[in-house]
């Protein structure tokens, strides 16, 4: 043991205080007992002794932040952070490679996790589809077998020169009817009741284009709106859309979440101009009643 590294003055202060008693006293598991021990190999006197006891105090305080800083470095790298130690006495921080690294694999594994949330969001529409049957919902409203056109729509259609007067659809008013950013009314093609498009003009939706049509709104104004064929859901509508914002608005006391219309073709002019009449046939729920 090199004497010029050792402070007597302090180990005569240390032997002097109470602190070596005040360890006697720990109860660290025999640790401090331990040491005490190991200081008396090898010295001839107290001064030795403590001396070789504060080496080994210091020597086993480092090991034990060097294992604490270890430990604290694996629970970081199973959490995906990868740190290295340096070649000194301290340890880098990751580098900007480890960071993209992490960044990359934690982007991954949200977007995976996304992924499942939105696959389990579409099996649930999924389900709750195939639990809601229209027909059956409509028949225990008493609206089965549909009940005939009201005498003013027919009044209305018939001013406009329309004839070959079909019914469309009977349908529920869903909250993508009414919503500002859909801007649309769906007719899925799976509960349409009557065909009414030509062969000519089922060729114009099969290429995607849709057509300008006649729309008799609910208040009796008419409008025109494009109608097309989008697939939803899984299921192929045809839809009303460009104008549909505005007619909602035109008649926001009849089309409401739930309520029943009916939606009816006909035709207008020596060109058989395609028309539609929406009519509502059930009342739907107001705003208090929804939320």
């Amino acid at each position: 043991m090199d004497k010029s590294t050792i402070d007597f003055g302090f180990l005569e202060r240390l032997r002097k205080s109470k602190m070596l008693k005040d360890l006697d006293n720990v109860d660290d598991g025999g640790s401090w007992e331990k040491l005490k021990k190991e200081s008396e190999v090898g010295t001839d006197n107290e001064s030795q002794r403590l001396s070789k006891l504060t080496l080994l105090a210091l020597e086993g305080f480092t090991n034990g932040f060097v294992m604490k800083k270890n430990k604290k470095m694996m629970i970081i790298e199973k959490k995906g952070i990868k740190r290295g130690f340096g070649t000194g006495t301290g340890s880098k921080s990751p580098s900007v490679e480890e960071k993209e690294d992490y960044l990359i694999k934690k982007q991954k594994k949200q977007k995976t996790s996304d992924a499942k949330k939105q696959k389990t969001r579409i099996e649930k529409k999924q389900k709750q589809r195939k639990g809601f049957n229209p027909v059956e919902e409509l028949s225990a409203l008493g609206l089965e077998p549909p009940p005939d056109m009201h005498q003013v729509f027919k009044d209305r259609i018939e001013n406009l020169g329309g004839t070959d007067i079909k019914l469309v659809i009977q349908k529920f008013i869903k909250p993508t009817d009414l919503n500002p950013g859909h801007n649309r009314l769906s007719m899925t093609l799976k509960q349409v009741r009557n065909k009414f498009l030509t062969e000519a003009e089922e060729e114009k939706f099969k290429n995607n284009w849709g057509m300008d049509v006649i729309l008799i709104e609910p208040c009796l104004e008419v409008s025109k709106v494009h109608l097309t064929k989008w697939l939803i859901g899984g299921s192929f509508a045809y839809v009303f859309k460009t104008q549909w914002n505005q007619i909602v608005r035109n008649n926001a006391d009849t089309l409401k979440p739930d309520a029943v219309v009916q939606i009816w073709s006909f035709r207008v002019g020596p060109e058989s101009q395609l028309g539609f009449a929406i009519i509502k046939v059930k009342e739907g729920k107001a705003v208090s009643e929804i939320h």
